[in-house]
């Protein structure tokens, strides 16, 4: 059922993007894809920046002795082929997460319960970050000129709601009420197939709140470091502008990211959110009084570098796969 829904969803991705094509002169689009030229390595570096930055923070995701059977390098490489097969798996059942987990448990002598809960932690921390990026952007959209009414106020309200759904995800995480609910469905059905997948549940839900009681300090320092990473990804979008020979203020740098990065992360459900990510560019731009065509144009020069780190992100694993998978035990802190 779930590849049946996934399937669907993608056509519908693929309806969006179909119209997306339709509403733009893809001549022009083309045109100004050239204009960048040897701009795009400079695009890349800084998103090298920010994979290292979300490094960091997945690694205060661990707790400290878990965190030190590896280093940043070890971590950024793992993190790089576990998105690399969530981008070519989008209608699987095995993404990257489990091979991330995987490689933690063959690499560094983790469980794949020890891998997966830092990985919903950072996933959170991930997300709460982006809450902390909307708040600056809420007021930008406020004041800003160039917005009508109608574009302010549907904007506030889906990025109020969507960060209001993460608090609450967080608070379920720190009070263990995923456990709670485990036991009580344990309870309730007494399915025996299903006894084991809700007792991994349990322990992993003991596993995350564990980490918030204990370390709050690493938690907090987690969310700071996505939140910088969303602060530096304003680079790449400015140095699209820039090599496109635009000048954009801060505040639309900041209210086009932001909104931009909402409705990727709010359209999860549509496999690499294609289409979605397209239409919803071309939406913003026209609503900011920007061309269709710059904004289908950001968006694909998001498409070509996602394609190359995925391309990067293969070949570790790759090379990976020729390793060992002895336990290793370099414990630098990178």
């Amino acid at each position: 059922m779930s590849k049946i829904l996934k399937i669907l969803f993608l056509l519908v991705g693929l309806f969006l993007f179909v119209w997306s094509l339709q509403t733009v002169d893809t001549t022009k689009v083309f045109q100004l894809l050239m204009e960048l030229g040897g701009g795009f390595l400079l695009i890349m570096a800084v998103y090298g920046v920010v994979t290292w930055i979300d490094t960091v923070a997945w690694k205060f995701s661990f707790e400290p002795e878990e965190a030190s059977r590896f280093s940043l390098w070890q971590l950024w490489r793992i993190r790089q082929i576990g998105e690399a097969y969530n981008t070519i798996t989008p209608l699987g059942t095995v993404g990257g997460e489990p091979v991330k987990a995987q490689l933690l448990k063959d690499y560094h002598n983790l469980s794949f319960k020890q891998g997966l809960a830092s990985q919903v932690i950072a996933r959170t921390t991930f997300l709460t970050g982006l809450i902390l990026f909307f708040i600056p952007g809420i007021f930008m959209i406020f004041g800003s000129r160039f917005a009508t009414e109608e574009f302010k106020y549907v904007s506030v309200v889906a990025m109020g709601v969507f960060s209001l759904l993460i608090f609450l995800f967080f608070l379920f995480q720190i009070t263990g009420m995923l456990g709670v609910l485990a036991s009580w469905a344990g309870r309730l059905f007494r399915i025996p197939r299903e006894q084991g997948f809700l007792n991994q549940l349990h322990v992993l839900d003991g596993l995350m709140s564990r980490y918030y009681k204990e370390h709050p300090g690493r938690a907090f320092l987690s969310i700071l470091l996505a939140f910088l990473g969303w602060v530096v990804g304003l680079g790449e979008l400015y140095l699209t502008f820039y090599f496109l020979g635009l000048d954009p203020s801060l505040t639309k740098l900041w209210i086009i990211e932001g909104l931009a990065q909402f409705i990727r992360v709010g359209t999860f459900f549509i496999p690499l959110s294609i289409g979605a990510q397209e239409g919803g560019l071309i939406l913003i731009f026209k609503s900011m009084g920007m061309t269709a065509d710059l904004g289908l144009t950001v968006s694909f020069v998001r498409r070509i570098k996602e394609l190359v780190w995925v391309v990067f992100g293969l070949l570790m694993g790759w090379a990976l796969a020729f390793k060992p998978t002895a336990i290793q035990t370099d414990a630098s802190e990178g």
